[in-house]
């Protein structure tokens, strides 16, 4: 019946979990060495935290502590911001500034908060709603069993008649509370038949309670003036500057105890303000025409340029305003006038007099954005899907790009070769430029050469009329219909035909130069197997005749964790502690609502490496937990085993601000949740990246800048963690078995070999180590006429396999991405 009877405080669920709550206090200016205290408790997600000049993200130097159902002390360092102004903030899970999770019930209680200098003592948790029964036994000093179970009743009974007439000092209030946690009080409705049918109503009534769709906003609450920082060092404020309008229309202050918002917003449309009007009128000018009336649409001040046409950003202005501030008629208006429909071709007088063409003399010749970019050879590839709404998308999608995920530390990049702007900033006017890059990306990227292999695809399934070269040429208009919208002239039909045949002759070329290089580099393996073969064979047949199958050729990795009662590495040191909950089960490191491991400092350098563990989930729809992390001790730097962290129920190879994270596109996870399985992430020192579950490659690898090196006592391997603190979403929850590090790549049979995939494996230290002299010296320089092979077969690139139609025209199609005209508005 009762879920709890809290001590004084402020709680967020009286009524009910389902209510939504957010507590803030009032900001606290810091001093030096200075930290805080909070005494909290809660669960379903509900968070605490202090907040820095109302910044809503979590990070190393701003923890968010998960609440847990009983009460503790969370202890803060503030010294890094002292001379800062923080507030302390607690909120149900769904209700946290951006930090939002989907949990529908969620509560907090708080009961002190205290900031304290370092040298003052801390406070100290003890068995708080044990001072009732201390007081009475002071007093009445029982000799006996009978007399102190008396004087347990009599303190209970106290306790119970304080409660009901709203008199309960916390100490009473917390040890009715560990009485019904302990099952020594009534609290079933069986056994309190009385209450039961006021009970049935409140069930009743609380399941009706509706839980709230959230929209981002912002809070209305004690606004306060800032000061102006002396040359932008937010260390040296200035006097604050009162809030009020630009000084050119108002320079009074507003007279309201609120942000002044409200007041701003009243600014913006008053009568006398043309600004606001002016504005958004050159902006639509400026993506009309590629240049505004204002050439700075994100500056009309001082600083900023002169219209060129004073007089038609007012009149457009007013009109704007007269009908109605509606975009649709003013851009109609726009497009419908002559100006808009002028020729790009610019006569020699205004080359001359106005080579910028301020004066709009003719169309102005612009490239593309970014996503246009994007969607253009989405069309003609006939990849787009026309569909609208949904979730974002990553770049490989065929959606349009207004649907492509920005994630600030993670930019598509398609999208900024063709410079998408900073997220993070507001830009009116976007950057064009022209750059190597550009054309390399149109000629290499391996999304664009998809969209040329489907473009190619496309247009040689359209239906052609007479002989081939008839054929060839109807094609090529259909091309450039595509493309540009035009047909193509006599001289650029010829001049693809050219390129198709000249991309042909290539290829042929290309494919003998390879085979030759692929005979070479084969002919040298054959040796290098022919030395290694016997060797190999015969440690196997020895091994089998032993009955032990490959026990024994197994990799070794420099730290192991069993979790066979204990955290301990088995292999190493690095033996791990038990944090947050996390608890040992049957062989197993069970973590779930915030429990995790991290071990000791690893005693050797790790560059090269491979992760791997066995893990079971509890679910298959949790986002961006941990399994296995090797990290800098305050989480900065690391790269973890991580589930669903960017695309639901993928593996991936997580790292600090995805610098070494790619998807591997791998298949779905379905069978983790019922029983364990294995995964492991190997990192070469060439920056390959490469993932395996259950033994077998996983997804495709993919190349990164370049492993990251831990060094020796400056790192830790956490277990149930993306990465430290353990805040937020980065914690999983399941089961790991077991857990093992490699100070170096394991390659795709060791991996085999350590799953259990496969047991015909032996390590090829273990076969070099029976060679002889000779038999090293040749395997050393068949590997140095590979390595100089492979290097030529490098230096060639990608070859089709075939000569085909789709291949010669999928060349053409990344040919012409790269013309000015394809990129190009007139």
């Amino acid at each position: 019946m009762l879920t709890g009877i809290y001590p004084a405080g402020v709680y967020s669920h009286v009524l009910s979990t389902k209510h939504g709550a957010r507590l803030t206090s009032r900001d606290i200016s810091l001093g030096e060495d200075l930290e805080l205290w909070v005494r909290v408790i809660g669960d379903g997600g509900a968070t605490v935290r202090y907040v820095v000049q109302d910044y809503p993200r979590n990070g190393t130097v701003y923890p968010v502590a998960d609440l847990s159902g009983d009460w503790k002390w969370q202890r803060y360092d503030l010294a890094y911001w002292s001379g800062d102004d923080v507030h302390i903030e607690l909120t149900t899970a769904a209700d946290a500034p951006l930090l939002v999770k989907n949990q529908p019930r969620s509560w907090f209680g708080l009961r002190e908060a205290i900031v304290r200098r370092k040298d003052q003592p801390a406070p100290v948790e003890f068995s708080e709603y044990l001072a009732p029964l201390f007081d009475a036994a002071t007093k009445r000093q029982p000799k006996s069993v009978a007399e102190l179970a008396a004087l347990y009743g009599d303190v209970i009974q106290a306790a119970i008649a304080a409660w009901q007439d709203d008199s309960a000092s916390d100490e009473q209030a917390l040890l009715l509370d560990a009485c019904l946690r302990q099952g020594l009080l009534p609290n079933q409705t069986t056994t309190l038949p009385t209450a039961a049918p006021l009970v049935g109503e409140y069930r009743q009534l609380e399941e009706a309670i509706p839980v709230p769709t959230r929209v981002p906003g912002l809070d209305e609450s004690v606004g306060r003036n800032q000061p102006l920082f002396e040359r932008g060092n937010h260390k040296h404020p200035g006097d604050p500057v009162p809030r009020r309008f630009l000084e050119v229309i108002d320079s009074a202050p507003y007279a309201t105890e609120q942000s002044g918002r409200l007041e701003l917003a009243d600014d913006l449309l008053r009568p006398d303000n043309p600004l606001t009007r002016r504005v958004l009128v050159n902006r639509v000018w400026h993506h009309l025409f590629g240049q505004g009336i204002v050439s700075t649409p994100d500056n009309f001040g001082r600083l900023g340029d002169v219209p060129s046409h004073p007089e038609l950003l007012d009149w457009l202005a007013l009109r704007f305003e007269a009908d109605g501030w509606s975009l649709r008629k003013l851009i109609r208006l726009i497009v419908t006038s002559g100006t808009w429909q002028r020729s790009s071709r610019a006569s020699e007088q205004s080359q001359e007099l106005d080579p910028e063409n301020r004066l709009l003399s003719h169309a102005n010749v612009r490239r593309l954005e970014a996503e246009a970019i994007r969607d253009v050879m989405l069309t003609v590839s006939g990849r787009l899907e026309h569909q609208t709404g949904g979730t974002p998308v990553d770049g490989n999608a065929p959606q349009r790009s207004v649907y492509v995920r920005v994630r600030r530390n993670s930019l598509d990049p398609f999208l900024r070769a063709f410079d998408f702007p900073e997220p993070s900033a507001t830009v009116g006017r976007r950057d064009v430029t022209n750059v190597p890059a550009q054309s390399l990306t149109m000629l290499n990227d391996e999304q664009v050469s998809g969209y040329a292999t489907a473009w190619a695809q496309r247009v040689l399934q359209l239906p052609v009329d007479g002989e081939a070269g008839a054929a060839q040429r109807q094609r090529i208009q259909d091309v450039f219909l595509s493309a540009f919208g035009r047909e193509a002239s006599d001289g650029e039909v010829e001049r693809s035909l050219q390129y198709v045949a000249a991309t042909r002759a290539r290829i042929e070329e290309q494919q003998r130069d390879v085979a030759v290089l692929e005979r070479s580099v084969a002919a040298c393996r054959e040796q290098i197997e022919a030395l290694k073969s016997p060797v190999r064979k015969r440690l196997l047949d020895a091994l089998k005749k032993d009955g032990d199958k490959a026990v024994g050729f197994v990799p070794e990795p420099i730290g192991r964790w069993e979790f066979a009662g204990n955290a301990e590495d088995v292999a190493g040191g690095a033996h791990g502690e038990l944090r947050g909950g996390a608890k040992l089960v049957d062989g197993a490191l069970v973590v779930s609502g915030g429990g995790h491991v991290v071990t000791k400092p690893i005693t050797k350098t790790v560059r090269e490496k491979t992760l791997e563990a066995w893990v079971q989930l509890d679910n298959l729809d949790q986002r961006a937990g941990g399994v296995i992390t090797i990290q800098t001790p305050d989480g900065v730097f690391f790269d973890s085993i991580v589930f669903a962290e960017r695309d639901p129920r993928q593996w991936l190879a997580g790292s600090n601000n995805f610098a070494r994270t790619q998807p591997f596109n791998g298949p779905r996870e379905e069978e983790a949740a019922g029983q364990p399985v294995h995964v492991a992430i190997v990192y070469q020192a060439d920056g390959m990246v490469i993932g395996y579950r259950n033994g077998k490659p996983y997804g495709k690898p993919y190349k990164s800048n370049g492993p990251y090196e831990f060094k020796a006592g400056q790192a830790v391997v956490s277990f149930g963690v993306r990465h430290l603190p353990a805040v937020g979403n980065r914690l999983l929850s399941g089961k790991i078995m077991r857990a093992q590090l490699y100070d170096r790549a394991l390659s795709a049979e060791e991996v085999a070999a350590s799953s259990g995939a496969s047991s015909d494996f032996v390590p090829d230290s273990r076969v070099m180590a029976e060679l002889t002299a000779d038999e090293l010296e040749t395997i050393a320089r068949l590997n140095l006429d590979i390595g100089a092979v492979e290097a030529e077969l490098k230096h060639l690139g990608s070859v089709p396999d075939e000569i085909n139609d789709v291949a010669l025209w999928s060349e053409l199609a990344r040919a012409i991405f790269t013309f000015k005209e394809f990129i190009y508005v007139r």
